[in-house]
């Protein structure tokens, strides 16, 4: 029962919720923004760009882990990054409808937080079980090691990922509304931000377990 709950909920994370929530998704910031596109490629077009560099990163720079099942294009899913645009505009989606209104000290850190977190442990919890249904791979690592090599870097990394997206993606948002013409520079700020700051990040928490191994 155990086994055919966790195959369902990953299907669900990994197949059915990025297939239907990024096209709703789309249309909600859509609304959101007023029907200005240039504020829908922020929030879902950054983070769509960020799951495929992240992913051929992984897979195939520093090849630390391989997906072993699905549509695939080397190690990475087809779709790698509808899986983080449709999760991450969806978070960012429940934390507010009106980036405009994030203001002062207290939203900001509110929205660092609840994206952050809502990524670190949605993340970690899917990387886990795929772990131990071996649908990915860590390079080199049986399964219960390479859990416990997940534990180390994967709840800084995912948070920073969440955090750096929600702060980046607001900011950017209102530099656009107020100045049309900054979007592609504020485009390339936030992909750039979201590629190198979770990068310091797990580069930094999984230096030890590499020495480990």
């Amino acid at each position: 029962m155990v086994n055919i709950m966790r195959q369902f909920l990953l299907a669900f994370s990994t197949y059915i919720f990025p297939i239907f929530a990024t096209p709703l998704l789309t249309w909600l910031w859509w609304k959101v923004a007023g029907g200005q596109w240039s504020l829908v490629a922020l929030v879902m077009l950054v983070p769509l760009l960020f799951g495929y560099f992240t992913a051929f990163v992984a897979t195939g720079v520093v090849k630390r882990w391989r997906m072993t099942t699905g549509p695939r294009i080397g190690g990475a899913y087809v779709h790698h990054g509808f899986i983080y645009a449709s999760k991450m505009a969806f978070v960012l989606l429940l934390i507010t409808r009106d980036p405009m209104a994030i203001r002062i000290w207290f939203d900001w850190l509110a929205v660092a937080l609840l994206a952050g977190s809502a990524t670190a442990f949605g993340g970690w919890w899917h990387d886990l079980h795929a772990i131990r249904a071996g649908k990915i791979e860590l390079t080199g690592l049986v399964a219960s090691v390479a859990e416990r090599a997940l534990s180390t870097f994967a709840p800084p990394t995912y948070f920073a990922v969440g955090a750096t997206y929600g702060v980046a993606t607001i900011v950017g948002w209102q530099m656009v509304v107020e100045q049309p013409g900054l979007f592609p520079w504020v485009f390339a700020g936030a992909f750039a931000a979201l590629a190198i700051v979770p990068s310091i990040v797990y580069f930094a928490v999984a230096r030890p377990n590499r020495i480990a191994r």
